[in-house]
């Protein structure tokens, strides 16, 4: 495996050395020249490890100036992660079609596709809103085009809890796909209420860190399992839960995966470091030695699948939020800078019953109508006419664990209301 990664790396270090300005403008600096020769060793010692907020700022300068054309079209997708920063990554139609292949294996490990599929997640437009959502013969063109699948059905995350409860009753899936904090507000309104879903076979969760109280209360609402997925919008799949464990197997032929200590060294298994990723097959938008902030342990497996494995993931976490008449929601912000360019970064935070405060990062103040729409924004994405009270900073705060929650329901985790 190691042999067939460094035989796609070379490909994409030479592409990103030629074509890419970052690269090209770095690679003296860096003593990559004629002589030099891809390595293991000399990959981690010459290439420097790359950060989000270099790729933001850098922008245009990582997308290359000449992609095969035979990786077919280039897209992009838009994530303001969990960071409140806006990143913009390019996409490939290779790199489509290897995520969807990875996406066709999770199914055929964790799941029987001639069932029904209940999706909840961002959708864009309005055929995912509630009380209908979206009905679907099938599980996607790409699964159907492999297999006999079930149908599926779609609705938007920031539906109300309760609705979203409703919804699944009558839709009866088979399996959940959502959002870990999502997956996490279902049971506990579930549990609350004595609601239970005999249809249910399992829970699949993907984008956001999945908590272990949230797999516990999956499995004491409904008792099924949760199947966990580890990807990124810039990476794409990063690990797959194992079948047969809770640990995690690295999609080797997708990305290669450095999980280094403080020292810069790999860590053994127990060993907890910073996981540097490099997508294989991304020759739009190349990211070599690319750390996103995440935090993972090593681990080993017995069940034989041969590919590297992580034993728990520590990343980012989103909330939920409490809105004051009890109902509950997953607030969305994945695309929420794309209207207001000015902002450079956000941090959201519930502080009062009927209150929310935004703290911005921009490149000038807003102009009253910004603001207008903003707030409108706000309304929109929280279900609910909070007021909204924005104020501008240089910069904004993190955690004391050096972590950044774009937003937090600080008014209901203190009077102890849930969120």
């Amino acid at each position: 495996m190691r042999d067939h990664q460094f035989t796609q790396l070379a490909s994409l270090v030479q592409h990103a050395l030629n074509t890419v300005p970052y690269y090209r403008k770095h690679r003296q600096a860096w003593g990559i020249d004629a002589r030099w020769k891809l390595t293991p060793e000399s990959f981690a010692a010459s290439l420097p490890i790359l950060t989000r907020p270099e790729v933001q700022e850098g922008g245009a300068e990582f997308h290359s100036t000449k992609t095969p054309k035979a990786h077919g079209n280039i897209g992009d997708t838009f994530t303001s992660g969990s960071t409140g920063r806006p990143l913009k990554t390019l996409k490939t139609g290779l790199s489509e079609m290897v995520w969807q292949a990875v996406t066709l294996r999770e199914n055929l490990w964790h799941r029987d596709v001639r069932k029904k599929l209940a999706i909840i997640k961002i959708i864009e437009g309005s055929h995912g809103d509630y009380p209908n959502g979206a009905e679907y013969e099938n599980w996607g063109s790409f699964a159907s085009q492999v297999f006999e699948t079930g149908s599926s059905c779609m609705l938007h995350v920031s539906t109300k809890t309760h609705e979203q409860v409703e919804w699944l009753q009558r839709m009866a899936p088979d399996y959940i796909l959502t959002l870990p904090a999502n997956a996490q507000a279902l049971t506990q309104y579930c549990l609350t209420n004595g609601i239970k879903f005999p249809f249910l076979r399992q829970i699949a969760t993907f984008s956001d860190l999945l908590r272990p109280e949230a797999r516990t209360a999956c499995r004491e609402a409904w008792g099924v399992p949760v199947a966990d997925m580890y990807s990124s919008a810039e990476i794409g799949y990063v690990a797959l839960r194992c079948p047969e464990s809770e640990n995690y197997h690295i999609q080797s032929e997708l990305v290669y995966i450095e999980i280094l200590n403080e020292e810069g060294r790999v860590c053994a298994p127990g060993e907890v470091g910073r996981v540097i990723a490099t997508p294989l097959h991304n020759f739009a938008m190349p990211l070599l030695r690319y750390h996103s902030g995440d935090l993972a342990e090593v681990g080993e497996c017995a069940c034989g699948r041969g590919l590297p494995v992580i034993r728990r993931i520590m990343g980012r976490t989103r909330s939920t939020i409490t809105l004051p008449n009890g109902e509950q929601l997953y607030p969305s912000f994945q695309d929420l800078l794309v209207d207001f360019a000015m902002v450079q970064q956000f941090q959201i935070r519930r502080r009062e019953r009927d209150g929310i405060e935004v703290r911005l990062v921009v490149t000038r103040q807003l102009t009253a109508q910004e603001v207008a729409a903003f707030e409108r924004e706000m309304h929109t994405r929280f279900n609910y006419p909070f007021r909204v009270d924005i104020s501008y900073h240089d910069e904004l705060a993190r955690s004391p664990s050096g972590k950044f929650h774009d937003f937090r329901d600080v008014y209901s985790e203190r009077s102890g209301n849930g969120g």
